[in-house]
């Protein structure tokens, strides 16, 4: 038996044609004018509006690890949509180039799970620093940041948890990878928590508590 083939509602024919005018009117107008940047305002509005931006990789992730990760996707494309749009071909439909860019943009964000974070890699570190020698500044920060981590003076470190998993502290990571100076597969295997989940919380959260260690490092 045949399958009835796909078929573009009335209504969503109506929203491509009006994302596309959108579009084509952002187009008409100059790099940086105003009367772009209000074009540009109203597409984005639709496109939010219209309820059709992708779900990329739907099902990888815990539910709130993936919101904040397709939310910035999101901001990303909007960016981009924004900068790029006089690279939009009429001859698609609008949301098939928006969320082809989301798509891309969400790869980008998962990847970013894995790149180094501002905190020195004690993997580099000497931790035996012979009584006789003056330790060189670089160890000095080292074993400031080492006893920070432990202390956590504030309590804020201990009171950024996973969520569903609320043994799973920002502190517990913080010490596993910078004075145990484990890798995070290793953590992650340990912990039984994929490597995407715990570095996209580990990375969010360092963010979060950036003043935090700017406050007890720097001084």
């Amino acid at each position: 038996m045949v399958g009835k083939k796909c078929q573009i509602s009335p209504e969503d024919d109506d929203r491509d044609r009006q994302l596309q005018e959108l579009a084509l009117e952002a187009q008409k107008h100059p790099t940086q004018s105003a009367q772009r940047q209000v074009a540009l305002n109203r597409l984005w509005q639709a496109i939010w509006k219209s309820n059709r931006l992708g779900h990329p990789q739907k099902g990888r992730w815990e539910s709130n690890i993936y919101e904040d990760l397709r939310n910035e996707a999101i901001s990303r494309t909007c960016l981009e949509i924004c900068q790029k749009i006089d690279r939009y071909n009429p001859e698609y439909p609008v949301m098939m180039w928006v969320n082809s860019c989301l798509n891309f943009n969400f790869k980008r964000v998962t990847e970013d799970c894995y790149k180094h974070t501002f905190l020195p890699s004690l993997d580099e570190l000497n931790y035996d620093i012979p009584e006789e020698d003056t330790p060189s500044e670089e160890r000095l920060e080292a074993q400031s940041l080492r006893q920070f981590l432990k202390k956590d003076p504030e309590g804020l470190l201990q009171a950024e948890r996973l969520q569903k998993r609320p043994d799973v502290t920002f502190q517990l990571l913080a010490l596993a990878k910078y004075v145990e100076a484990r890798t995070w597969e290793s953590i992650a295997k340990e912990l039984d928590i994929s490597v995407q989940t715990l570095c996209s919380f580990f990375n969010r959260r360092l963010d979060k508590l950036m003043p935090y260690f700017h406050k007890h490092l720097e001084n």
